[in-house]
């Protein structure tokens, strides 16, 4: 398996990656999600990731820039979406395309990461609830608001409420 950084060529078949993954009824909302965040200005600087076997697109992991209200030096990205194909859930195909934009992530001197999603998947990044960032929206469970400092540090002194690319930022994708 390789994870490379996606391109213009690859944007049907992370359409059609995350469509699969969140099925039937999430899955058209996703996938144009996806797609949409890839050519958003407002999602730059934005890293995109695919795992591909033979040719074969098995997942896709965007993180896309955030600002903070107050903090317009902070620099962040938010990890939206993660999906890998449903034949090949369980193979740890989604955590190395995590580990790996995080990595990308810290030697691009981002300095926090976030993400709206499973504690029990994303605590062991890293992530944790019970920091000072407020998301654009409220949430019916706000312990899947999770933060992972690259910079030490960080945390510590980012107060205030994130604010998300144009395409995120719509209540109906929190």
């Amino acid at each position: 398996m390789q994870i490379r950084d996606s391109n213009e060529h690859d944007h049907e078949a992370i359409r059609a990656v995350h469509r699969s993954a969140f099925g039937p009824q999430e899955g058209p909302a996703v996938s144009q999600l996806a797609v949409d965040l890839l050519t958003d200005p407002s999602a730059r600087p934005l890293l995109s990731l695919v795992a591909q076997e033979q040719g074969e697109v098995l997942g896709n992991v965007i993180f896309s820039a955030v600002t903070v209200s107050g903090h317009a030096q902070a620099s962040g990205s938010i990890l939206c979406p993660l999906a890998v194909i449903p034949a090949r859930h369980g193979q740890g195909i989604g955590a190395a395309l995590v580990d790996r934009g995080i990595a990308l992530l810290r030697e691009r001197g981002v300095e926090i990461v976030l993400v709206l999603g499973d504690p029990r998947y994303y605590s062991r990044f890293g992530f944790a609830a019970g920091h000072h960032l407020e998301p654009p929206y409220p949430l019916p469970y706000p312990e899947a608001w999770m933060a992972l400092e690259l910079k030490p540090g960080a945390l510590a002194t980012v107060v205030g409420t994130v604010r998300c690319a144009v395409s995120l930022n719509d209540p109906r994708h929190w």
